[in-house]
């Protein structure tokens, strides 16, 4: 399940993700599970008559933050990638205040991008990352067929 929230030059997703990197696959712990908000750069025009429905574009992802744990509760993969380049992730930045408070951490940031709208909803989006994080939390964590890239198929 994906949400994703839409001011005028910027939008929020919240992803509810479950990842097997194949490139550690065989090694103990390597499924996180877990919410995955991206904050993306959004367009919209408005082509035709005055009752035209707008198009709204979302742009690949300036920032990613990643609440995932290799276990339900652990809190220990959490991390953000501060840097985004077509939509691909820079390093990892792990910070200790995010698994410590990860919805309150996302909030603080949410308010620091200087978007009236996206503040107005950060406490919504907030209470979809808490929602996430109990899926993410529930146990046993079901067995699923994965595709190439490790996501659930």
């Amino acid at each position: 399940m994906e949400s994703v929230w839409v001011s005028d030059q910027l939008a929020v997703s919240v992803a509810r993700i479950d990842f097997l990197d194949p490139a550690v696959a065989d090694q103990p712990d390597a499924r996180e599970r877990g919410v995955r908000i991206e904050v993306r750069r959004a367009t919209s025009r408005a082509d035709g008559s005055i009752y035209v429905s707008p198009a709204v574009d979302l742009h690949p992802a300036i920032c990613r933050i990643d609440l995932l744990e290799s276990a339900p509760g652990a809190a220990d993969r959490m991390h953000w990638h501060p840097d985004m380049h077509d939509g691909e992730p820079g390093d990892r930045t792990f910070d200790a205040d995010l698994p410590a408070d990860p919805v309150g951490w996302l909030t603080a940031y949410l308010h620091g991008l200087g978007d009236r709208e996206i503040e107005a909803a950060a406490s919504e989006i907030g209470a979809a990352v808490e929602a996430g994080l109990a899926w993410a939390r529930s146990t046993p964590w079901p067995e699923v067929e994965r595709d190439g890239r490790g996501m659930p198929a």
